[in-house]
């Protein structure tokens, strides 16, 4: 698959940047158009990898290394939390529809979301359990007061 980028010599866009771009359409839809923020973490992970690969690292290991930049502060995803909520505690949210609900309620979620330490760690935390009880009461309220 070949993701055109008309602001390249070619068209296409990088390894990294396709990479990137495809993870964000998946876990952070709603970063998925900030080309310039994709540039630019693929720029920084694709300089990580030529670096490991100068100092004599595996391919596997150089990659390992990009990855480490260019998903930095992405492995947490509120979109995907909503998501799994929403999938698993509200089935009269049909699955067609799941997608375009969880980006509807997002921003509105931010306040249960800015009450926890989120980083690339947290879903191993104890503090996620609590976030996903109080998201799936936050939904519900939601759903009761405005419908699907």
């Amino acid at each position: 698959m070949i993701i055109q980028d008309k602001n390249t010599a070619t068209g296409e866009l990088s390894y990294f940047e396709t990479v990137l771009l495809l993870y964000l359409k998946e876990s952070h839809p709603q970063m998925a158009g900030d080309k310039n923020f994709i540039r630019s973490r693929a720029d920084e992970a694709a300089g990580a990898y030529e670096h490991a690969i100068r100092d004599g690292l595996s391919v596997t290991q150089a990659l390992a290394s990009a990855d480490i930049v260019l998903y930095r502060d992405l492995r947490f995803s509120k979109f995907d939390t909503v998501f799994e909520v929403v999938s698993e505690w509200f089935p009269e949210v049909p699955p067609v529809r799941r997608k375009d609900f969880c980006l509807k309620i997002l921003p509105f979620a931010e306040v249960v979301f800015d009450k926890y330490p989120l980083d690339d760690r947290f879903e191993i935390s104890p503090s996620y359990r609590l976030l996903i009880i109080e998201l799936t009461g936050f939904i519900q309220s939601y759903i009761e007061k405005y419908g699907i």
